[in-house]
Order: C-alpha cells, then structure tokens, then sequence
C-alpha cells in the first residue's frame, strides 16, 4: 500500500513525539525559528494573492486565502520544521506514559518562542521590503485591517476558533504520517488547513506573523490612510496583541488538538494495559 492505515498513523505519530522529547534545545529553537518563518510565507503569500479580490465575494477571497496559506504547513512537514500547533501531538506520548509532563512543556516552550521569532522575523523584512506599499499601498491595508481585526475579536471568539482550527491542523499532521510520497503529503496538509483558513479560525502560530506585520504596517501613513480604518488603528498594540489574541489563541489551539486529536485518537488507538486511562497516564507521567 501506498498509505498506512490508522494504527499505523498512530504507531509513527508516536514514536515521532518520543524523539521530538529529546531533542537537543537549540536545534528544536532554530527547527521552531524555520517553522514560524515556513508559516509566514504561507501568510503573506496568501495576503498578496487575496489582498485585492474583494468583487469575488467573501467566500471566494478566503478559498483563494486558505489555498495559499497551506503552502506553509508543507514546508513544514516537507523540509523538517518544530511547529507548536503540531507538536500539541506529544500528548499522545505523554498519556502512553513514554515521556513526562516536563518534556512536553519544554518542548513547547521552546518551539513557541521559535515560531514566534520567525514569524516576527518574516513580518519584519516584509517591511523591509516595501512591498506593504504594494498596488497602491493596498496590500499593507490589507495587512494592518487584518491584524486591527484579529485583536479586536472577543477572548471567547479567538479561543473557539483556535479550538476548531488546530482540531484541524492536527488532523493535517496526523494524516501527514500516513503519507510515503510527497503528493500525499501535499494533499494532507492541502485539504484541512485550506479548510480552517476558508473558515476564519485562529492559528497561534500564524498570528505570529499576521499582527506583528500589521503592527509595522501601522507605522506606514500611506498604509495607514489606504486602510481607511480611522481610530480603530489605536486597537492594534502589543498589549492587544498578547493579551486579546495570542492567549487565547495559543490555549485554544492546545484544547483543539489536545483533545480532539491527540486525545480520541490515543484512547483509539494507543491504549494499552499499562495506560490503564487518559487522566491517569497524565497523572503518572506529571511525577517523572
């Protein structure tokens, strides 16, 4: 067969995360800078091809936006990358009590501050470049009304959509280890973040990017004035944006994956007689 079935999914999924728990911490720090960075381009490719297709209608401009975003989960299963939103993962390990709760956290940690360092990386030299100045300033418009928009959201909202869209993304990673050629991991990764872009949830990771870039957009006048947003521009801080989006959306991403995916899919497919349930799995790996 050209695929593994799901036992086999999760038999690799596993053992991927037990290797991911001892990875040297620099290394899991550059693999997270790489990721942030992969997930970026995906961003502003996917501003750049939408920025200005309004007259197709809501529904198309976020397909055509969804499209282009998957890009960046395939650079990063594809090239090798540490993303936060897909290592939520490692729970499967932690609840079969082959790592321990500080393995996951410092994973975690460390692929957060990575991803959130590309992605402020790749926001900041698409500053640099000009390009926000882009068909008449539009694209940076583009990028400061979607950060304004992003930190704007209620807590309860960002968190909700992060639910729903790493429930997602994790399905993506999750079918990605059934893959043995590329196409197929192309297609896996396609379908569901294609699916939560189209949809209008909230990636941590990918908030990385899309706020801080409107933050250096706002320093812009001509972007400024394109935008057309007027006092909602003093929504868009660093406060707003940790406090109203990055939070939430990181603990949502965490609820969605860690249990619609990591969670279903262990008690389905990884249980065994040593892991006699979920809660008591985490509990005993917390003690190690």
């Amino acid at each position: 067969m050209n695929y593994c079935t799901p036992p086999e999914i999760a038999q690799n999924c596993m053992e991927a995360q037990v290797k991911r728990a001892t990875m040297p911490a620099g290394k899991l720090f550059i693999l997270g800078i790489l990721a942030g960075c992969f997930i970026a381009f995906g961003a502003e490719g996917s501003t750049m091809a939408a920025h200005d297709l309004t007259s197709l209608g809501a529904g198309w401009q976020r397909f055509i936006t969804g499209s282009v975003f998957s890009v960046g989960l395939m650079y990063v299963i594809i090239c090798g990358a540490e993303l936060f939103t897909g290592n939520v993962l490692m729970l499967t390990a932690l609840f079969s009590r082959k790592i321990s709760f500080y393995d996951v956290m410092r994973n975690w940690t460390i692929v957060l501050l990575g991803n959130m360092v590309g992605g402020i990386l790749v926001a900041w030299l698409m500053y640099m470049t000009g390009l926000f100045k882009f068909n008449n300033n539009l694209l940076g418009a583009a990028t400061l009304a979607t950060a304004v928009a992003k930190v704007n959201l209620t807590w309860g909202e960002v968190f909700f959509r992060g639910i729903l869209c790493n429930w997602l993304v994790g399905l993506a990673v999750w079918m990605s280890f059934s893959s043995k050629d590329i196409i197929s991991k192309v297609a896996t990764c396609y379908l569901p973040v294609m699916t939560f872009v189209m949809s209008g949830f909230e990636h941590s990771v990918a908030n990385m990017y899309y706020i801080p870039a409107g933050l250096f957009a706002k320093t812009m006048p001509a972007v400024v004035e394109a935008s057309k947003l007027g006092v909602k521009i003093d929504t868009l801080t660093i406060e707003t944006t940790i406090m109203n989006n990055w939070i939430p959306a990181v603990l949502g991403n965490i609820v969605g994956l860690g249990i619609f995916v990591a969670m279903f899919y262990w008690y389905s497919y990884m249980r065994t007689t040593s892991s006699v349930g979920c809660t008591s799995g985490v509990l005993a790996a917390m003690k190690k």
